[in-house]
């Protein structure tokens, strides 16, 4: 009896150590887990940074799940995309932090313009439990996504499901809908090009570009100005003013064409770039009223 007794209290020893062990990185976790934010609040993103560069094997898995949200926390803060996306993606589904660590993953996969990898995440998460009180949230954040991707129909099947009625998500619904339904004017570059050789400037200023439309008609304006001038004065073209002020003035006659042309690709490509930040605003924006 007395040799059958010493394995068990082997036994018993082990499991106690290993539950102090336990409890000790849950505690220890909980401090860092805590130090980390506060650092973060106060603006010391660097020291946050070292705090959470390496994760101790001793936590729990559920102090690894928080650590590894708070790591990926950081490195948001710090504009590191990547860094911070591939941390939120170890995130377990069973943790608290698994829809935070989600939808903020799901940012970053978009800040690097990795829309497959936002809408696999998305995927993913809503097959899980955690899915279930946060059903309209996806369905917008899929919603932005689609407008990211020019797809208007997959964006209408997701406003299908907008309440417009959510404290929170109503207004940035509401600005999704006008990008939805605001279009780009209809602009045509040989339009620009042919009102621009008639008139300087005048292409630019209908793609929008009023200040470079009135810069072009006063520099073509005034080096005809010149020419005229210095040509009235010598009596002669061929003169070497009349000749340098009319080749400037030639020069910046065609340029003004070709750029009142540019000016209506330019156009388009501020309209798409205003309207990819408004969506990115509005999918980012009712996170942070969401998780506080």
């Amino acid at each position: 009896q007395h040799r059958m007794r010493k394995p068990r209290l082997y036994m018993l020893l082990v499991a106690l150590l290993a539950t102090l062990g336990s409890a000790y990185a849950q505690r220890a976790a909980i401090e860092d887990f805590r130090f980390g934010n506060y650092l973060l609040g106060k603006g010391l993103l660097r020291d946050a940074m070292t705090l959470t560069a390496t994760l101790s094997d001793d936590y729990t898995p559920e102090a690894l799940d928080s650590m590894r949200h708070l790591s990926g926390w950081i490195k948001y803060h710090n504009r590191l995309f990547a860094p911070a996306a591939e941390r939120f993606s170890q995130v377990g589904s069973t943790s608290p932090l698994y829809p935070k660590s989600t939808f903020f993953g799901v940012v970053c996969d978009l800040e690097q313009g990795n829309i497959e990898g936002a809408k696999r995440r998305l995927d993913s998460f809503a097959t899980t439990p955690a899915a279930a009180p946060y059903g309209e949230l996806v369905a917008f954040e899929r919603g932005g996504i689609a407008l990211l991707e020019g797809n208007r129909e997959e964006y209408e099947a997701c406003r299908a499901t907008f309440s417009y009625a959510h404290p929170i998500l109503a207004t940035e619904q509401h600005n999704l809908d006008r990008v939805a339904t605001t279009p780009a004017r209809d602009l045509s570059p040989w339009v620009a090009g042919v009102a621009s050789a008639i008139v300087p400037g005048l292409g630019k200023i209908y793609a929008g570009d009023v200040g470079g439309g009135v810069a072009s008609f006063m520099m073509v304006g005034a080096f005809a100005a010149l020419t005229a001038t210095s040509w009235a004065k010598a009596e002669t073209p061929l003169n070497w003013r009349t000749l340098t002020y009319g080749t400037i003035g030639s020069l910046l006659y065609i340029s003004n064409i070709f750029g009142s042309v540019a000016s209506v690709k330019i156009y388009y490509q501020n309209f798409e770039e205003i309207n990819r930040q408004a969506v990115m605003y509005s999918i980012h924006i009712p996170l942070r009223d969401i998780f506080e």
